[in-house]
């Protein structure tokens, strides 16, 4: 039986510009979606799409932007303004009233599902149309909403989800506290998956893993300086699986991508990746 909660289906990044940001991302060797501008809500996006890790979910780092902020529902008016960078966890279940009970019942004040049916222009003269359930963004200590999808294989394309810097997957996405054990304790129960505490980080695995650091390791680890918000929580970015860090370091180079090395890893760094540290590392497919 499926736990209401599956995983962490995509990344909800909020950028200001989004054809710079389409720019910037195709330059560092990604294939991006054709911008879909979902004009009942005010927004529009790009989407960087992966191989489906589970079936009937997705895998994608979603680039939106407000297209016009009079038509923004409200909880996308409090989380797409200031900053760039990630802005929720989009978590992926089989059946979002399940998902929504499931979030109550862990104390959080989650608005009920809303249906979504909506056309999207994927080439000249040919529109397809996504169907979801969402769960919008509310209040938590890090930031997350849901969605249901009826027609999933709408997103995954192949000469989408192929990228020339031959990433394959998103695999962790980083969060910044003061109190990461507790952080990732709450997701621990609404994900029904068991926690992994170390020094200063603590994990838990929802398809990509949510690793939760203190200041002081994230500067340890992944060498940026970063300071909790006085909501208690931040984003810091994700990491993502590449068959060829040879492949990357040319793409990121040809790209005129500002990167640097260390170890095994190739970083990207917020102040270039629009907010968001992005770590990429060599795995081989499963």
């Amino acid at each position: 039986m499926s736990k209401p909660i599956e995983l962490i289906d995509h990344l909800l990044t909020y950028v200001h510009d989004l054809n710079a940001a389409a720019s910037l991302f195709r330059r560092m060797g990604f294939t991006l979606s054709p911008i879909s501008n979902i004009e009942a809500m005010g927004i529009s996006n790009h989407l960087v799409l992966m191989p489906s890790i589970k079936p009937g979910f997705a895998n994608y780092i979603e680039l939106m932007a407000a297209r016009d902020r009079a038509l923004l529902p409200p909880p996308m008016a409090r989380i797409l303004t200031e900053h760039e960078g990630i802005k929720s966890m989009v978590l992926g279940a089989s059946d979002a009233h399940a998902a929504h009970a499931a979030m109550v019942a862990q104390g959080f004040a989650a608005p009920p599902p809303v249906h979504v049916k909506r056309e999207w222009v994927v080439a000249p003269g040919q529109s397809v149309f996504p169907e979801f359930d969402v769960i919008l963004p509310f209040p938590a200590p890090l930031t997350f909403n849901g969605c249901r999808y009826f027609n999933v294989d709408l997103y995954l394309r192949p000469d989408w989800t192929e990228h020339a810097n031959s990433a394959w997957r998103i695999s962790s996405v980083f969060a910044v506290t003061d109190t990461p054990d507790a952080l990732a304790g709450t997701f621990s129960r609404l994900f029904e998956q068991p926690k992994r505490t170390a020094e200063q980080s603590a994990a838990v695995k929802a398809g990509m893993d949510l690793i939760a650091l203190t200041p002081a390791a994230a500067k340890a680890q992944y060498g940026v300086e970063e300071t909790t918000p006085l909501d208690g929580a931040a984003y810091l970015g994700y990491s993502i699986d590449v068959d060829s860090l040879d492949r990357l370091k040319a793409t990121l180079r040809d790209g005129g991508i500002e990167h640097r090395i260390e170890g095994e890893a190739v970083y990207v760094d917020p102040a270039v990746a629009l907010g968001n540290l992005i770590v990429f590392r060599q795995v081989t497919r499963p």
